[in-house]
C-alpha cells in the first residue's frame, strides 16, 4: 500500500524550503551585470512553469557561475515539480548537492523522491540511503541556533529540526524495507513515527517489515502498526477504502495470531493513542498460550496437544523439518499422546474455496481455534457442498504443502478419510408423466 506519485509530490510540497534562505550560502552574493538581475527578475514574475523553465535555463548557460547558483537550484527544482518531472527533480537535486553538499534542501528533495519514485534498482537504493545518512549528517550544522532566521521562534525552528529528520529516517526505513533488512527499518520507522506520529504510512511499513521477519515475537507488533494504520483517522491518515481493508485485514490476522478477539479493543484503543508499541506491550500467539498448557492438554485434549507440537516444530524448522518429517506422510497416525491414540485431528470449518460454497475442492479448518485458519483440507474429488461454517470435522491425510505466513498446513484427504461432512442432498424425486387426456365421447345419435 502506497500513496500515488502525485499525492507524494504534493506531500513534498508542503515540506520544501524550510524557511531556508533561498538564494543560498555565498558570502555577499553579487549580480555578474545587470542582464543577470533583470533576467532572474523576469523569472521570479513568470507564472507559465514552462516559460520560466526556459528563462531558468537561459540562466544556466549564460551565467554558469553566478553567486546564485543554490537558488537556481532550488527554482529549478520547484518548476519541474510544477511539471511533474520527477526524473529532472531528482537530476537536478543530485546536481544541487554535488555543488553544494550542505544544501539541506537539495537533499530533502532526494530523500523524498527515493520514496515517491519508487525505484528499487540496487542504484536507486544506494542512493536513497546516501541522501537520508547525509540529511542526519548536517542537521546540526544546519540547524544550529546562529543559523535560525529571525522571523521564526526557537520553537518553529526545532520543529522544522524535527520534520527534516523525520524524511531521512523515513527514506532510511523505506530503503531497507526494499533491501529486505527488515530489523533495520523496522527501528527507522520507529525514529521517524517519533518525529510524525501522524504518518500511517510509516506505521504500515513498520508492520509489514515486523511481519517479514518471520519471527514469532515480532508479530505481536506487525499487528500493532498494522492497528494504527488502520485505525488511525487524523491527518496523515491513508484513505478511507484502505483503512477500511486494513481494519478486516486486521482483526482477521489478530484471531488467526491469537486465537480470538480477547484483547483486541485494548490493542485498538492503544495503537489509536500512539503509533509506537508501549515497552510492555506482548501480545501473545495462540500457540504460545497453548504450549504453556502442553503437559496439561496431554492429559485434557491430547490431539490439540500434538497438533500443538506440530506446529511448534513447524514454527521453528520450517520448511526443512516439513519436508523430512510430514510431507507425503499419513498424519496424524495414530500417533500416542499421554497414553492415547490420534488416528484423527478435529478442526471447526472456517471457509471453502469457492465464492458461492458450491462444489468445493478444499475447506479451511481452524484446530487450535474455531476462527484460526490453519488446515486445508484439498479433496480429490469436489464436494457436494461447502460444510457449513463451525461445522466439526475430523481427518487424516497426507500433508503435501506447508506456508509459513501466514501459517496453513494443506492436507491430501480422501471423502472417507474425513467425517462430519454434509451428506450430499437427495436428488429430487420425479414427477409422473401426466394422465394421457379421457377420449372424448362421440355425440349421440338422434
Amino acid at each position: 500500500m502506497q500513496l500515488s506519485f502525485k499525492s507524494a509530490l504534493a506531500g513534498i510540497a508542503a515540506t520544501s524550503l524550510f524557511g531556508l534562505t533561498l538564494w543560498g550560502q555565498a558570502a555577499q552574493p553579487q549580480w555578474k551585470d545587470r542582464a543577470e538581475y533583470d533576467l532572474v527578475e523576469s523569472i521570479k514574475k513568470e507564472q507559465n512553469p514552462q516559460t520560466r523553465l526556459g528563462l531558468l535555463q537561459s540562466w544556466q548557460e549564460k551565467y554558469p557561475a553566478s553567486d546564485f547558483k543554490d537558488g537556481r537550484y532550488e527554482l529549478l527544482v520547484t518548476t519541474y515539480q510544477q511539471l511533474g518531472k520527477a526524473k529532472e527533480m531528482l537530476d537536478t537535486s543530485k546536481q544541487w548537492v554535488a555543488f553544494n553538499p550542505k544544501a539541506v534542501t537539495g537533499w530533502v528533495w532526494i530523500n523524498l523522491l527515493t520514496i515517491s519514485m519508487n525505484d528499487t534498482s540496487p542504484a536507486a537504493l544506494d542512493q536513497g540511503a546516501n541522501a537520508g545518512k547525509s540529511l542526519l549528517g548536517i542537521m546540526d550544522d544546519t540547524f544550529s541556533p546562529a543559523r535560525k532566521p529571525q522571523q521564526l521562534s526557537d520553537e518553529d525552528w526545532k520543529k522544522q529540526h524535527t520534520s527534516t529528520e523525520y524524511i531521512a529516517y523515513r527514506t532510511l526505513g523505506w530503503v531497507d524495507l526494499q533491501r529486505q533488512k527488515y530489523e533495520d527499518a523496522d527501528k527507522n520507522f520507529i525514529e521517524a513515527l517519533k518525529r510524525n506520529p501522524a504518518d500511517a504510512q510509516a506505521s504500515f511499513w513498520a508492520g509489514t517489515a515486523n511481519l517479514r521477519t518471520k519471527k514469532l515475537e515480532r508479530q505481536g507488533v506487525a499487528l500493532f502498526h498494522f492497528c494504527r494504520a488502520a485505525y488511525y483517522d487524523g491527518q496523515g491518515a491513508l484513505p478511507e477504502q484502505n483503512r477500511n481493508q486494513l481494519k478486516a485485514s486486521f482483526e482477521k490476522n489478530y484471531v488467526n495470531f491469537h486465537g480470538d478477539k480477547n484483547g483486541m479493543e485494548d490493542v485498538i484503543t492503544q495503537c489509536k493513542a500512539s503509533p509506537i508499541p508501549p515497552e510492555t506491550f506482548k501480545l501473545e500467539s495462540k500457540d504460545e498460550i497453548l504450549l504453556k498448557q502442553e503437559e496439561e492438554l496431554k492429559k485434557t485434549n491430547p490431539m490439540l496437544a500434538l497438533w500443538v507440537s506440530i506446529k511448534g516444530q513447524l514454527s521453528s524448522g520450517g520448511p526443512a523439518y516439513f519436508d523430512s518429517n510430514l510431507k507425503g506422510q499419513g498424519v496424524p497416525g495414530g500417533v500416542e499422546v499421554g497414553g492415547t491414540k490420534i488416528d484423527k485431528f478435529k478442526g471447526k470449518v472456517v471457509s471453502c474455496d469457492v465464492a458461492p460454497p458450491k462444489k468445493p475442492k478444499k475447506v479451511i479448518l481452524g484446530i487450535s481455534s474455531p476462527d484460526m485458519s490453519e488446515v486445508t483440507l484439498l479433496f480429490e474429488s469436489p464436494l457436494p457442498a461447502c460444510p457449513d461454517k463451525g461445522t466439526e470435522l475430523a481427518f487424516s491425510g497426507a500433508p503435501t504443502e506447508f506456508t509459513a505466513e501466514p501459517f496453513n498446513l494443506t492436507f491430501a484427504v480422501d471423502a472417507e478419510d474425513v467425517s462430519g461432512l454434509p451428506a450430499a442432498p437427495k436428488a429430487a424425486p420425479k414427477k409422473a408423466a401426466p394422465a394421457a387426456p379421457a377420449a372424448k365421447k362421440a355425440p349421440a345419435k338422434k
